[in-house]
């Protein structure tokens, strides 16, 4: 009898190829998303630490009195970073949405993979059933021959 060959293993060959890209393509977008996320927590840090260094510099009014200028940078530059925190908030919805979609691409490409392997499982388990058929049939016939030859 022929050796099993699944007739669709072409299909099956590219559907695992496509199913590896987009794993890659997933793992791309995850750590873009990764790294916004760090970049916004670094944005977050610095402006706490400026709230934190302009309290104590308003706090610390010496013999000079309070320098209005170094006040109004602060308050500039914290402004800033809380437009960037948002911007950067914002960036990271769109990068979520598109993590998101990327992971439903996956899903549904290993859903086609999954549907070959069980059919190529299910055909295997067919042939392996007529192969055994067969050799009970070689074994019928030789117990057969043997007994009318005896």
């Amino acid at each position: 009898m022929k050796k099993f060959k699944f007739t669709l293993q072409s299909v099956l060959t590219l559907r695992q190829k496509t199913l590896e890209n987009e794993r890659i393509n997933l793992s791309k977008i995850v750590k873009i998303f990764n790294t916004q996320n760090e970049i916004l927590e670094g944005m977050q840090n610095e402006l706490e630490k400026n709230i934190k260094e302009s309290t104590m510099i308003i706090n610390e009014i010496g013999q000079d009195g309070l320098n209005i200028q170094m006040a109004l940078n602060y308050h500039s530059y914290c402004n800033k970073l809380n437009n960037d925190i948002n911007t950067q908030k914002l960036i990271i919805a769109q990068t979520k949405k598109q993590v998101e979609h990327q992971q439903e691409v996956t899903k549904e490409a290993y859903i086609k993979v999954k549907t070959l392997e069980k059919l190529k499982e299910k055909q295997k388990e067919q042939y392996l059933k007529l192969v055994e058929q067969e050799e009970f049939k070689m074994i019928d016939d030789i117990v057969n021959s043997r007994r009318k030859v005896g």
